[in-house]
């Protein structure tokens, strides 16, 4: 056999491999068509029977009932925080690229738990139920090849599970140098409407400060939440889907990144209206994180956090956070007012 044919042979072995590990964990699938059903029925059939053959989910779940939470009320808006040990692993995360090459990528189909199962979404993604949940429903939307994370080249894919998840469901993304604990893995997350206190503070007509209307996509600045806040309206996807890959450009442009500029977004659908929400970020951790001693608050903001549940896995945090530290955090890791004034000039031109 010659080197080439080799070559093939190998790539189709480990397709074969790789649909047969896939195949284990597929407990429904979901390719939008009349027979699909509900996709949130189905993802509420998963977390019931993963619930009932999975211990440790259900073990999860069964901890997220005694987590703490407390209401913080800061200047012009509030946040919830919550104590949830559970969380520890994913908010204390080494997410440095020397770890991420050595480590294996527990998002990747060979790599899931046994007892794992999840929805296969249009033939390309995995939908899981997160085993360290921060609300009652928390799903990973798992990409089913290993490739990094980038919201760019699938804006489409984020849109279409706004709309197959429907109004009852929020969408998010975690950027990969801003809260994603596998930020070499393509993935989303969903959680049900209504949980995020942004989500009620952004429906306050008086924060929003029309910034443009691109291609029948107005662009909004959420004013008064204490960090950076952009807001995208529209009802034509192909044209949000422009919007948002401009954004992501002129970011990435204004901000000298390298890669793919700091973001999280939320994403939800309504009666032929999709909204995004974006936060442009400057940091992924506070310097406090990295503090020794009493001085270290171990908060790490990723979309959650950004989004207004701020998860403190140590017990000390939850006790002693304030107004003033939250407004600090919130400060310290978002885009400043004036890099994203810059930006959103740029995107307008």
């Amino acid at each position: 056999m010659i080197r080439g044919e080799t070559r093939s042979m190998g790539r189709l072995q480990r397709t074969i491999a790789d649909r047969t590990a896939l195949e284990k964990h597929v407990f429904a699938a979901f390719d939008g068509g009349r027979g699909s059903g509900s996709l949130p029925g189905l993802c509420l059939q998963l977390l019931a029977e993963q619930k009932e053959t999975w211990a440790d989910l259900r073990q999860a779940y069964a901890s997220l009932e005694h987590v703490r939470t407390r209401r913080v009320r800061c200047t012009g808006f509030s946040v919830l925080l919550q104590h949830n040990p559970g969380r520890a692993t994913s908010s204390l995360a080494r997410v440095d690229e020397q770890h991420i090459r050595k480590r294996p990528c527990f998002l990747c189909v060979a790599n899931l738990p046994g007892r794992q199962k999840g929805i296969l979404y249009r033939g390309a993604y995995l939908i899981l139920c997160n085993p360290a949940p921060v609300v009652p429903a928390h799903l990973t939307i798992d990409c089913v090849d290993h490739r990094a994370q980038a919201i760019a080249d699938n804006i489409g894919t984020y849109l279409q599970l706004t709309t197959d998840f429907g109004p009852a469901w929020t969408l998010l993304y975690n950027g990969p140098a801003c809260g994603a604990s596998a930020p070499d893995h393509l993935h989303f997350q969903a959680v049900p409407s209504g949980l995020l206190p942004v989500e009620r503070q952004v429906r306050q007509g008086r924060r929003l400060i029309v910034k443009a209307r691109l291609d029948r996509v107005s662009l909004y600045n959420v004013s008064g939440l204490g960090r950076a806040v952009l807001l995208l309206v529209g009802r034509e996807p192909e044209a949000l889907a422009r919007a948002l890959a401009r954004y992501v450009h002129d970011l990435k442009l204004v901000t000298h990144a390298s890669a793919e500029p700091m973001l999280n977004s939320a994403g939800f659908y309504n009666r032929g209206t999709w909204r995004l929400l974006v936060f442009p970020r400057r940091k992924h951790r506070p310097d406090a994180f990295f503090a020794e001693g009493d001085a270290r608050i171990a908060v790490s903001p990723a979309v959650m956090e950004m989004a207004g549940v701020i998860v403190t896995p140590i017990e000390r945090d939850f006790e002693r956070l304030d107004a003033r530290v939250v407004e600090r955090i919130y400060n310290e890791v978002s885009l400043d007012a004036e890099t994203h004034e810059r930006v959103l000039r740029t995107v307008c031109s």
